[in-house]
């Protein structure tokens, strides 16, 4: 149980991060190789006249995943039926033991604690 907790957890995380991270990645990729990127990427390579340097193909992978986002999320799931099966509660009755007087028993402190008081010898064995 706690593994399969761990585990989903985990999982969830790392898919979390990825989501978030993609967007992140796209601009780190376009800033630290700029040139790998206009070589893969940009669609104006034949016309150097617009000085593009792949920021059209990056403003459309930017734009295509703001898109991914914005589409709804399917719930038809919740839509089914669900059956709560509800039992009657149990209740149960303690019985109530009588008391006993207690004047029959003594209490004895056995120990005194004398927090000034010296020992003038050490213990002997």
């Amino acid at each position: 149980m706690k593994l399969s907790s761990f585990t989903i957890s985990t999982l969830f995380i790392i898919i979390s991060l990825a989501s978030s991270l993609k967007t992140a990645s796209v601009l780190g990729y376009y800033a630290l190789f700029t040139d790998d990127f206009v070589e893969r990427f940009c669609e104006n390579t034949a016309r150097p006249e617009m000085k593009c340097d792949g920021k059209c193909a990056l403003s459309k992978m930017l734009l295509q995943e703001a898109e991914d986002e914005k589409t709804p999320v399917s719930i038809d799931w919740l839509k089914n039926e669900t059956v709560l099966f509800v039992a009657p509660l149990i209740s149960f009755d303690f019985l109530q033991l009588p008391q006993t007087e207690l004047n029959e028993l003594q209490y004895s402190v056995l120990y005194d604690f004398h927090f000034s008081e010296r020992i003038i010898h050490p213990p002997q064995f």
